[in-house]
């Protein structure tokens, strides 16, 4: 059952967006201009992503962390590593800098960071990249029903995810 989760909170003031490459990237930047700057950011960013925090216009911390897989032919192993790594590096940005809520639109980075949110009690907001019209991405499946608030951006697609509430389109 999804819990519902307000913006507009009060005692919301510091969010973690997590970013990845290319269009999650464009699309989260279009969420963030929406939030504005009311809000403090922290951005989590694949260690080898040198264009993405170029693009940012709201200023935040700025905190790498490993993408779970670099290349398609890195072993399971090195997989495994990398996540672990993310799940750790996050949960000790998460207690250091105290965000209310983690945004992500679908990025591989995604499950980890969430997974460390999750064991600290922040809130998640999953929404799924706008290319995805009739099926979830891997990370979406992964996260289906462990997000506070799990978003599509097409009504077909709400239709057939009882866990995915339709919110419009971000670009």
């Amino acid at each position: 059952m999804q819990k519902s989760l307000d913006v507009r909170d009060v005692g919301m003031k510091r969010i973690a967006v997590v970013l990845g490459r290319g269009g999650h990237t464009a699309q989260t930047f279009a969420l963030v201009d929406l939030l504005g700057d009311r809000f403090s950011y922290l951005y989590l960013i694949g260690f080898l992503d040198r264009l993405t925090p170029t693009k940012i216009r709201i200023k935040g911390k700025i905190r790498r962390v490993f993408a779970p897989r670099l290349l398609p032919q890195d072993s399971r192993i090195l997989s495994v590593i990398r996540t672990l790594f993310t799940l750790i590096a996050s949960i000790i940005y998460f207690v250091l800098y105290r965000p209310v809520v983690v945004v992500s639109c679908g990025t591989g980075l995604t499950v980890p960071v969430f997974y460390a949110a999750r064991l600290l009690g922040i809130k998640t907001v999953f929404i799924e990249s706008m290319s995805r019209v009739e099926s979830l991405s891997i990370t979406g499946r992964l996260l289906r029903g462990k997000t506070d608030l799990f978003l599509v951006q097409w009504p077909d697609l709400a239709d057939r995810i009882p866990e995915a509430v339709y919110g419009g389109q971000l670009l």
